[in-house]
């Protein structure tokens, strides 16, 4: 692997780019939450624009029980609640989408 690095990066990076872009997209769209676009990587911790009187433990477990979506609490990596673990390279960009798609959702419901 380490032979054909070069070749390897050179489809990974733009596919990988192209995903940061799918959630930098919906970031843009979405007025509760925003994020410091990371430069490298396929995760980002966005951080929810809600009230301080917004139930996080419940939008949690709402987005996983009600939408199938799954993310990582800021306070799973000594972060406030209201930051999350988003990893975007893995889904394909469909799921990806999806996942975003519903996270808006669950901040709604």
């Amino acid at each position: 692997m380490l032979e054909r690095r070069d070749a390897f990066l050179a489809t990974l990076l733009p596919e990988m780019a192209r995903r940061r872009d799918i959630v930098q997209a919906w970031i843009e769209r979405e007025p509760l939450v925003d994020w410091v676009r990371p430069q490298g990587g396929v995760v980002g911790f966005p951080r929810l624009n809600v009230d301080p009187g917004f139930d996080l433990d419940r939008f949690y477990v709402n987005l996983l029980e009600n939408h199938g979506t799954y993310v990582g609490p800021g306070h799973w990596f000594e972060m406030e609640k209201r930051f999350f673990r988003v990893g975007f390279g893995w889904p394909t960009e469909a799921e990806l989408s999806g996942g975003l798609d519903a996270i808006s959702a669950a901040l709604r419901d």
